[in-house]
């Protein structure tokens, strides 16, 4: 009996490939899938939106310059991540910035026709925002690749260099920690 793997994942590889051959077409298609959630990723970690620009940017040519050596031991979102906090990383050295409480005027404005339900939800949507820029880095980052990309205890390890252990009890601390702070809003 043969294993199956994720369509999107064997897609990925493929475009890793064809990337790594220097194929145009099929980075930009890897950068348009993985782009967002990258971006998102650094966003969250680095707590501004310049800063993960240019994270993700020096990721992505990061990811074009090494795709050639992507052996696909790890799946490509996951590689991509790594790059990511990487950069995240050097740019955080490099700057060390203070961090920032969220401005919740800069908060999209919530979908729907209720102003008021929209405007408790940019309210917790920021509250959330302000308790995650409060965690440690690690237990923010370990939340975020949990939470929000869906990645799995082996990937979030993968991501950043520690033991699948130590990535649930980071995420158990992270998880009591926003519950803690998120609380008046149950």
């Amino acid at each position: 009996m043969g294993t199956s793997r994720d369509p999107t994942a064997v897609d990925d590889l493929v475009l890793a490939r064809r990337a790594g051959l220097g194929d145009r077409q099929a980075f930009t298609e890897i950068a348009r899938r993985h782009g967002a959630a990258m971006y998102r990723f650094a966003r969250r970690v680095l707590l501004s939106d310049a800063d993960a620009e240019e994270a993700v940017q020096d990721a992505l040519v990061s990811a074009w310059q090494h795709l050639a050596e992507f052996r696909g031991d790890a799946a490509l979102r996951t590689w991509l991540f790594r790059l990511t906090l990487n950069r995240a990383h050097n740019l955080r050295r490099q700057r060390r910035p203070e961090p920032r409480e969220v401005d919740e005027d800069t908060l999209p404005p919530a979908s729907g026709a209720d102003p008021e339900g929209s405007t408790i939800e940019r309210e917790l949507v920021a509250a959330l925002d302000r308790a995650l820029a409060q965690l440690p880095e690690r237990q923010r980052i370990i939340w975020l690749l949990r939470e929000v990309d869906q990645l799995s205890y082996e990937e979030i390890a993968d991501i950043t260099h520690t033991s699948k252990d130590a990535v649930r009890g980071q995420l158990h601390r992270a998880r009591r920690t926003l519950a803690e702070r998120l609380a008046p809003w149950r």
